[in-house]
């Protein structure tokens, strides 16, 4: 009875590591896949929306997006040249998990790029193709840039922190000071911290430094999400 009972253990046990590292191994690259995809099919969406070329234009002389925002759909690009040459996400509007999986989110209820206030962008650290793994490695200085239909922001970072999951007065339009008037363009950018626990969230900031109207590249490749 011992033996039967042992060998039982041991096969559950054997069968519960097959089980583990298969969830593992599509957590690394099953949803990398699927986020991978995805972008794709968001930035083919989007190159055909704008199938029309910008124009040059003074800083700060940009015309106002009209954006709709539709939840789960893309309305824009952010690129981060500190993260590589190659990479470029969509954004959709939403943050919670459907989301999150498929590609970086805009937070509800934060400012639209270039307006006066917090336009607030999450992603996942790992899982869905990685886009903010090195979220933490960014200074001040580094340059992010957003590119909606009408017009190309350019932010420039400015600081950067770990706070606690609960704390959300990061979005706040003056972060961190929820009855203040704001008086500039700001972007926050927020993911977990450590990657696989996410006991605390990294949060990037910036300040529009330029925005001019969107300038259309002869060919706009699909990204592609990281390893």
């Amino acid at each position: 009875m011992a033996r039967v009972f042992i060998r039982g253990f041991g096969e559950l046990c054997l069968t519960a590591g097959v089980v583990l590292l298969l969830f593992i191994a599509y957590l690394l690259w099953g949803t990398a896949w699927q986020a991978s995809s995805a972008q794709h099919a968001f930035a083919n969406q989007l190159n055909r929306e704008w199938a029309h070329p910008g124009s040059s234009s003074n800083p700060f002389d940009a015309k106002p997006d009209a954006l709709h925002l539709v939840t789960g759909q893309p309305f824009a690009f952010i690129k981060i040249p500190a993260f590589g040459k190659n990479w470029r996400f969509t954004i959709v509007q939403g943050t919670t998990l459907a989301q999150l999986n498929v590609s970086p989110g805009h937070v509800p209820g934060t400012q639209l790029p270039g307006q006066i206030g917090n336009f607030a962008v999450a992603g996942h650290r790992v899982t869905a193709g990685n886009p903010f793994w090195s979220e933490p490695s960014l200074t001040n200085g580094d340059l992010v840039y957003i590119e909606t239909e009408a017009n190309t922001y350019t932010y420039r970072v400015t600081g950067k922190k770990w706070v606690l999951p609960s704390n959300l007065s990061v979005l706040d339009p003056v972060p961190g000071h929820p009855h203040a008037q704001p008086s500039q363009r700001l972007i926050t950018l927020i993911t977990c911290d450590p990657a696989w626990t996410g006991t605390h969230r990294v949060i990037v900031t910036g300040v529009l430094v330029r925005a001019q109207p969107r300038v259309q590249t002869v060919s706009q490749r699909a990204p592609a999400a990281a390893p």
